[in-house]
């Protein structure tokens, strides 16, 4: 099947499962709508395909054309149709899921800026899961087919239909992707906690003793509760993950702690010290690793939300990318529901922190591929004087 509409200066559609969007010009819409004119005349599935195939060629040529006017970092190749990257003039070898081409066409028609899913794309790379057995191109695809979820927002939905919409209307104007990007590429989602209301004093013997972290406030004369005697600000509360708690790996807490543990503080990096502490297999649940998620993630838990910034590179495996949690190594929790910031905490100040660990662990890489070819180099040259 074959399906177009003609915007402006664009010819936008689809043939088959295939979408496309290119120029508008007289002599390939002309094209398409003789091979139009002969599928629906044909009942054979043969010549139904082949038709197909011909309307794909049709559009190859000029596939891409549009992005490649407005984005300089994505190029096409029309031999397949997939994208790819484009930097220092060359493409990467991973091409673009088709749900990150969709999403950009979908954004380019709406004149929506796209350079934030570019952006995630170019951090996506840096992921360095996506060369593991197994990753790859499908660990691009689940990645991907979660960021373009769409969730029907039940609250708005009941909004609109207060202000007189109609429930279909309420449902379409409800319905948001249920992951935010930032405009410097990252994951911008959600992390579910228990507030951590006790602490430990010595008494008289030393010994460690629990008593309540908060305590309420109460008029001396009436007796009348007057406070919950929560800090005034979030960033003065500790939680822990909802369903973990105080078990699995300990993670770094950075600035407020140095030792590792299980804490959740806002304004503060949340790491775990090594690849080997995150279950990096796409088929498994309820696994090792830091978990956050979108929309659908936090209407499956009870308790406090915060609100999370995730470079993609730290993503570790999408092991449901139709509901599911994300696990990654790292994450940075920017505010919560729970109470007020103290602090405003910029998704670019943490993207420069992000850049400065890949331009470390590219370093890392760089001396130890030297390292490899120079002991590789040393040990030939060793041989090649043996046998003179």
């Amino acid at each position: 099947m074959i399906t177009y509409s003609v915007i402006d200066d664009k010819i936008s559609g689809s043939i088959g499962d295939t979408h496309f969007s290119i120029e508008n010009d007289k002599g390939t819409l002309n094209k398409l709508q003789g091979i139009e004119a002969k599928l629906e005349e044909t009942i054979v599935v043969e010549e139904y395909n082949a038709l197909l195939d011909e309307a794909r060629e049709v559009v190859k040529k000029d596939l891409g054309t549009v992005i490649e006017t407005e984005c300089e970092y994505i190029k096409v190749n029309r031999k397949t149709g997939e994208f790819h990257l484009l930097y220092n003039k060359v493409l990467s070898n991973v091409p673009m899921p088709k749900a990150l081409v969709d999403r950009i066409l979908e954004s380019q028609d709406k004149g929506v800026d796209f350079l934030p899913l570019v952006k995630m794309w170019v951090r996506f790379l840096r992921n360095p899961n996506l060369n593991k057995p197994g990753k790859g191109t499908r660990f691009a695809k689940k990645f991907f087919n979660f960021v373009n979820l769409k969730y029907m927002h039940p609250k708005m939905k009941a909004e609109f239909i207060e202000d007189g919409f109609s429930e279909k209307v309420a449902e379409e104007r409800a319905t948001i992707y249920q992951m935010r990007i930032t405009k410097e590429g990252l994951l911008n989602g959600y992390k579910v906690s228990a507030e951590h209301t006790v602490k430990y004093e010595a008494d008289a013997d030393g010994t460690p003793i629990q008593k309540p972290r908060y305590l309420q406030q109460f008029d001396a004369d009436t007796g009348e509760i007057t406070g919950d005697g929560l800090p005034e600000t979030v960033e003065d509360r500790i939680f822990i993950p909802a369903v973990m708690g105080m078990t699995g790996d300990p993670f770094t807490c950075t600035p407020a702690q140095k030792k590792a543990g299980h804490f959740i503080r806002v304004g503060n990096t949340h790491a775990l010290d090594s690849w080997d502490q995150v279950n990096c297999n796409d088929d498994q649940s309820c696994v090792p690793g830091l978990h956050f998620g979108g929309l659908y993630y936090i209407n499956s838990y009870r308790g406090h939300i915060h609100n999370v910034f995730v470079d993609p590179m730290n993503v570790g495996a999408v092991p449901d990318d139709e509901t599911g949690a994300i696990r990654c190594k790292e994450y940075f929790v920017h505010s919560s529901l729970a109470g007020i910031n103290g602090s405003i905490y910029h998704s670019s100040t943490y993207a420069k922190a992000t850049d400065a660990q890949w331009a470390v662990m590219l370093q890392e890489a760089v001396t130890a591929r030297f390292e490899k070819f120079k002991a590789e180099a040393e040990a030939e040259a060793e041989q090649q004087e043996a046998l003179t």
